[in-house]
């Protein structure tokens, strides 16, 4: 299992989270998903849009090309994004460790 999947030309994402983190950065791998750090506290949602609006910039695409799948209210989440036109820098190195 890896921390993503391309189904056609959607990138399927599987994330844990933690939040309330210095800055928002792709750290490492935490198991089989990409961990990300975000500077949000898990509030009224505001993670959650964080997380969308964090991933819609490093994959060069519009917010409203990303979709929470599952994990609303917990940590790992599994997020859907339609064609992304880039990859992050770190995307290649940590997919070359699993």
């Amino acid at each position: 299992m890896n921390f993503y999947e391309w189904r056609g030309k959607d990138l399927l994402l599987n994330i844990h989270v933690q939040t309330r983190a210095k800055e928002n950065a792709i750290t490492e791998l935490h198991g089989v998903r990409l961990k990300l750090r975000i500077n949000v506290p898990p509030v009224d949602n505001k993670a959650n849009r964080h997380i969308i609006n964090y991933l819609a910039n490093e994959f060069s695409v519009k917010q409203s090309d990303i979709e929470l799948i599952s994990g609303l209210r917990h940590r790992d989440k599994q997020m859907r994004i339609k064609q992304p036109t880039q990859l992050p820098d770190c995307f290649n190195s940590l997919s070359d460790g699993t």
